[in-house]
Parts: structure tokens; C-alpha cells; sequence
């Protein structure tokens, strides 16, 4: 009956496994159409969290470079990939 916002809009990839959430993001205000120039990438991890709180357990908004660093250096398996696509918000 109620919910948390994690990552704000406008999400339009993520993908999933049993120990991380990856995600893709173009910043968005409430009303005004997604900033499709600038793509923010999120990682949330599902067994060693950061917090107990939903909304500070994540890791973002980051650049496409710091977020392949963060997925190095977190150990996320290269076979984690955005499989779900919202292609008209890509």
C-alpha cells in the first residue's frame, strides 16, 4: 500500500540477478520530458546493502565510466546486462 522511490525518472533500462539491480536513467522533473544527453547508471545491491534504508541503498547517479568501475570493483558478473529496455525513453 505504499512505496519508495529508489531512483528517480526517467529509468529506461535495468537488469537484474540475485545479488544486484543495474539500472539507466535520464534525469527528468516532474512534467518535462527526459534529458535523453545525459544518461545516469545506478547500481543497487540486493545482498550487501549499503543501508538498511531503500532510498540510500544504491549506488548513483553515475557516468558511464564510473559505473564500470564500481561494477569491477563490486565483482558484478559482465553476464548482468540491461535486459529490460523501455526503448521509446532510450
Amino acid at each position: 500500500d505504499s512505496y519508495v522511490i529508489i531512483i528517480d525518472a526517467a529509468v529506461f533500462a535495468a537488469g537484474a540477478n540475485e545479488n544486484f539491480i543495474i539500472a539507466k536513467q535520464h534525469p527528468c522533473k516532474f512534467g518535462d520530458t527526459p534529458n535523453k544527453k545525459i544518461t545516469n547508471y545506478f547500481i543497487i545491491p540486493l545482498k550487501n546493502k549499503l543501508s538498511e534504508d531503500p532510498v540510500e541503498n544504491k549506488i548513483g547517479p553515475l557516468s558511464k565510466i564510473e559505473f564500470e568501475h564500481e561494477r569491477k570493483k563490486l565483482g558484478i558478473d559482465k553476464d548482468l546486462d540491461f535486459t529490460i529496455i523501455i526503448k521509446e525513453l532510450e
